[in-house]
């Protein structure tokens, strides 16, 4: 909720709530050995870390990352209780018990992490219209910006706009140039 807090509702048995400290951006379930979700991953709006247990809503563990803003998290893998975390400021942490330290910052991009997934290869990383491939080194390998597409598309629009009002004037159906900027009223 807007408020910090995080309510477990079993279909049968009480209402469990935790509060945060700060409000949560993001909520990542977890499944442990029996193949039920068993703990979950809050990040909040300071660049903290929270789990906690399911369903008593234990914490687990906590980190502080940075005082950015914790947009996706991602698991690792199934076999380990490694995440992967992506900030608006652009940083991608590994976060969990088997890492040296328990956080490790992995690399930063210049541009804020809208979603954030992971194999064993690669790290894929969505920042607006913009997806990037990384290796687990930070190394770029792929980069797929969308928001080429629509300048392209935004270009095209203004040349044939121009066209159409060259056109236009020089037939004599058009006096004014503004007229293509007007509403038109019927």
């Amino acid at each position: 909720m807007d408020d910090g807090m995080i309510s477990w509702r079993p279909h049968s048995g009480s209402r469990r709530n935790h509060r945060l400290e700060f409000p949560a951006t993001t909520i990542l379930g977890v499944g442990g050995p029996s193949g039920k979700c068993e703990s979950i991953w809050c990040g909040d709006t300071k660049g903290n870390l929270v789990r906690l247990s399911l369903p008593q809503l234990d914490v687990l563990d906590k980190y502080s990352l940075n005082a950015s803003v914790i947009r996706s998290i991602c698991a690792v893998s199934t076999s380990s209780d490694k995440i992967l975390v992506g900030t608006s400021t652009g940083d991608v942490w590994t976060v969990g018990q088997d890492i040296p330290g328990k956080q490790l910052l992995l690399f930063s991009l210049d541009y804020p992490i809208s979603s954030i997934r992971c194999d064993e290869k690669s790290i894929i990383i969505q920042s607006g219209w913009s997806r990037f491939t990384f290796d687990w080194t930070g190394t770029e390998l792929e980069h797929h910006d969308q928001n080429l597409v629509f300048q392209n598309k935004k270009s095209k629009r203004t040349t044939r706009r121009a066209r159409l009002l060259k056109f236009q004037q020089e037939k004599g159906t058009l006096p004014y140039s503004q007229m293509l900027d007007l509403p038109v009223v019927a």
